[in-house]
């Protein structure tokens, strides 16, 4: 009772300060951090348990967010909903599984979280290898345009797959992006392969550095159900996991390398997978349960006749991990940064959106399951509601400055399309500079939810916060962000801090605002610059549409 009382307090003062803010003038088209603290807030709070997909906690942030889009002025899209709703599988492995090694009559018993994670990759309730042969495959990377291939022409078929994390080491940006991470370094890239080949089963080796986050990241983030979208076609990879570093040399020793040595001959083109000598013996036991969580929509729609049927798509994700392993006495991962931060933006953005008058539309749309590897927007990019034909452009952002303003905004992304010109323009109206990742090798690019859009042709910007805090001393930022990393993200540490000011969170949503508006009161849709990887994707869609590039300039 004093739960659901305490969640009827927060939601009147929310509505209540919405309705102030509307008798308030200019104000009420004005991005209030206010405003984006107060709903960042609730939404992180104990209350909302976390906000796991298909869970009460998740269910209730997303009606939270719905009304919000409501009390802005959007209107709804599907059949009269906010919902969209997207079909998921949730599976819920025992945890009480260990893996064995087997190796010329000797046995390397590993435990669950403690030395590795794994997850069935097929939905079956017991799935179990007998004696799988275990293969050191390198990165698990086939790309013919670098040109770089791992597999080299060996059947994998059968084989349980050990393998590295991120791209072979290089400062050519030529190269696989020098130390840029590319998609090909990403985890989920690699399981996709591995299946396409028919690999049993995967054995990602963590490391810190290489993964980008620490070894409670994983435990944290592969425990627990996981969700998917339901199977179109059947994967061959029975068994997904991820290996410690040091279990893995373990490994690898025995087979007359370490972790050290493996990584260096993984690094040159030459490499040829290596028989490790050992079997896998593992069993995963699950509990499996169809539900769907929605993904959130609002429409903001253009006045222009003409142009009004096609739209810039605004993104980002409301979900988090909900309740999991306990640390230091707390089970609640609430998400504050990750991502209640994105979300109190994108509600507040809205409600000051709604107050312009675009000549395009402009569609809002948070979208659940960012954390089970991007599974709504993925749906969405499957299941659109305007044809990609006419998405002309995706903004996400994920995470958004909690600070005081910046000096620096980060737009990955917008350098392969004409959005980079928009950007541009955009700062040196805020009188801000354009800076790169500082984290190039974490790959953020294709963590986020703009990855699901850019893979099916739509032109996308990632906005990530600048980190040159103005009043901090230099270094200030980015030892925040490196803290963040260390000690919070994916824990639930990740909580409400009454000291954080909002004003740069404001700012990122006003930099957004601005975007959006300069794209849909054009005349042209971005288009991706020549050559770029995507481009195809894009006249692709148009082909399916009936359209020519040529439509994409009016």
């Amino acid at each position: 009772m004093k739960n659901r009382y305490s969640l009827l307090v927060w939601t009147w003062i929310l509505i209540w300060q919405n309705l102030l803010h509307a008798q308030k003038g200019n104000d009420a088209v004005k991005i209030q951090p206010s405003n984006i603290r107060a709903h960042v807030r609730f939404l992180s709070s104990d209350l909302m348990e976390g906000r796991l997909p298909a869970t009460r906690g998740g269910d209730l942030a997303a009606h939270y967010i719905a009304t919000q889009f409501e009390l802005a002025g959007l209107k709804p899209v599907n059949k009269d909903s906010y919902f969209q709703m997207v079909p998921m599988v949730g599976m819920n492995a025992d945890p009480n599984m260990q893996m064995v090694l087997d190796r010329q009559g000797s046995s390397l018993e590993l435990n669950y979280r403690k030395d590795f994670v794994a997850w069935a990759g097929i939905e079956k309730e017991e799935v179990t290898i007998r004696n799988g042969e275990v293969v050191f495959v390198g990165y698990g990377i086939s790309a013919p345009e670098v040109p770089w291939d791992d597999y080299k022409g060996t059947d994998v078929r059968g084989k349980i797959l050990m393998m590295l994390v991120n791209d072979p080491p290089s400062d050519d940006p030529g190269f696989f992006g020098g130390k840029a991470l590319t998609y090909y370094g990403r985890w989920t890239y690699k399981l996709e392969e591995a299946a396409r080949r028919g690999a049993l089963g995967v054995l990602l080796v963590h490391n810190t550095d290489m993964a980008g986050y620490p070894w409670q990241v994983v435990e944290g983030s592969w425990t627990g159900e996981q969700f998917s979208l339901p199977q179109e076609v059947e994967k061959s990879s029975v068994i997904e996991a991820w290996i410690t570093e040091a279990r893995a040399d373990e490994v690898l020793k025995a087979a007359g390398l370490n972790f050290a040595q493996a990584r260096e001959r993984a690094g040159k083109a030459d490499f040829r997978s290596v028989p490790l000598g050992w079997s896998m013996n593992l069993s995963v036991n699950s509990s499996i349960r169809k539900v769907e969580s929605p993904n959130v929509v609002g429409l903001l729609e253009g006045i222009d006749a003409r142009l009004k049927n096609e739209i810039i798509l605004i993104t980002t994700h409301y979900d988090h991990l909900g309740i999991g392993i306990e640390v230091e006495g707390d089970s609640i991962y609430n998400g504050a940064f990750d991502n209640a931060s994105g979300t109190g933006g994108m509600l507040e953005l809205a409600r000051v959106m709604a107050a312009q008058r675009p000549r395009w539309s402009i569609l809002f749309a948070a979208v659940t399951a960012e954390e089970q590897g991007l599974i709504g927007s993925e749906y969405y990019a499957r299941h659109p509601l305007f044809p990609l034909s006419r998405t002309a452009a995706n903004i996400n952002f994920d995470s958004i400055s909690v600070w005081e303003e910046s000096e620096n905004i980060i737009t990955m992304g917008a350098e392969r399309s004409s959005l980079d010109e928009v950007v541009r323009n955009v700062a040196s109206e805020m009188r801000i500079v354009i800076s790169p990742d500082p984290f190039p090798e974490k790959g953020h690019f294709f963590r986020s939810d703009q990855f699901s859009l850019v893979k099916v042709g739509v032109p996308a910007v990632y906005l990530d916060p600048g980190l040159m805090i103005r009043g901090k001393p230099e270094g200030w930022g980015e030892r925040m962000m490196n803290e963040y990393t260390e000690k919070r993200y994916h824990q639930p540490s990740d909580e409400f801090d009454p000291s954080w000011s909002f004003e740069g969170a404001a700012q990122m949503m006003e930099f957004a605002r601005r975007t959006a508006l300069k794209i849909a009161n054009s005349e042209s849709m971005p288009r991706w610059k020549p050559g770029d990887q995507f481009e195809a994707l894009r006249k692709k869609n148009l082909a399916e549409e009936g359209k020519s590039p040529s439509a994409l300039v009016r």
